[in-house]
Order: C-alpha cells, then sequence, then structure tokens
C-alpha cells in the first residue's frame, strides 16, 4: 500500500536541480584573475626568503624550504605574456603529478565552489592557438563566470609542460 504522506516529488526535485560544483582557488596576477582546481593546489604561503638558483632560467626565482623541503618558486607571468612581479605576493604551492612548486602570484582572493555550468570553452581563436603560438591562451583551460567579473582557469599541464625548472 502506498503511504500517501510522503512526498516523493520535491525529494526528486531537489536532486535534480542540484548542480555539480567545482572548487577552486581564485587569485590575481597582474590585475587578471587566474584560477586553480584545489585538488592540486596544496596551499597557499606568505613570501619568505628565496634563493636564487645560479644558471636557471630567468622566470625560475629560486627555492624555498617548506618545512624541510626544496621548493622551485617560478613566475608564471612571462608564458602568460605579462610583465614580470615588481614586489613580494604570495605563493601558491602547487602538487601536479611527483611536481612540487611554488607560483608567484601578486594576491590570493579566495578559495570557492563553482557550478559547472559557469566553466566555459574558451572562445575559438584561443582554443585553437598551437603551442609554437605566443599566446597566453594555449595556457588557458576555460573561462569562469563569476557574478561581477570572470576568471580563467589554467592549463597547469600546459604551463609546467613550457616551465623549464634547469
Amino acid at each position: 500500500m502506498t503511504d500517501y504522506g510522503t512526498d516523493v516529488t520535491a525529494d526528486v526535485v531537489q536532486h535534480a536541480t542540484a548542480e555539480e560544483e567545482v572548487r577552486i582557488c581564485l587569485f590575481s596576477i597582474s590585475g587578471d584573475y587566474y584560477a586553480v582546481t584545489v585538488d592540486i593546489l596544496a596551499e597557499i604561503i606568505i613570501p619568505q626568503k628565496i634563493f636564487p638558483v645560479p644558471t636557471t632560467p630567468s622566470h625560475v626565482s629560486g627555492v624555498i624550504s617548506l618545512r624541510g623541503n626544496i621548493v622551485p618558486i617560478v613566475d608564471i607571468r612571462p608564458a602568460l605574456s605579462l610583465a614580470p612581479a615588481t614586489g613580494p605576493g604570495q605563493v601558491a604551492i602547487i602538487r601536479y603529478g611527483s611536481l612540487t612548486l611554488g607560483i608567484a602570484v601578486d594576491s590570493v582572493s579566495e578559495v570557492v565552489s563553482v557550478p559547472k555550468s559557469s566553466i566555459l570553452p574558451l572562445p575559438a581563436e584561443a582554443a585553437s592557438q598551437d603551442a609554437a603560438a605566443k599566446s597566453r591562451g594555449r595556457y588557458l583551460q576555460a573561462i569562469i563566470r563569476r557574478q561581477n567579473s570572470v576568471a580563467a582557469l589554467l592549463n597547469v599541464e600546459r604551463l609546467l609542460d613550457a616551465i623549464q625548472l634547469s
């Protein structure tokens, strides 16, 4: 016998309207907003003494000691066709596969959950950039639409391929 006191419709509607979300970390570099998914973000740290390493490429700022581990710090601004950093900011520690490195950013604004529907594909002209092109579009994965702004979701795999640490 059916229990008419149970409202099954409300449960079905609630599950149908709930949208899957992605957690991202938003940060600014040279006035633009970028993001990475939190699954590769280990932590955000305040600037500390960065030790330069001779014979490394110019975008490698140096290394830091993070709880006894040596972590290279890179400035991704040149890869994104932006002017190099002028002052200290924050460092986003990224773990991607077996690689751990710090990315120098101006400031971290927030870690938020965004609905998948707000993550939009790149415009065709940006998405079609080949690896040899000198365009920041090749290092972007998607555009994240926010209420009052947008942010570019970084393609970390391509970015790390382009960044030579030695």
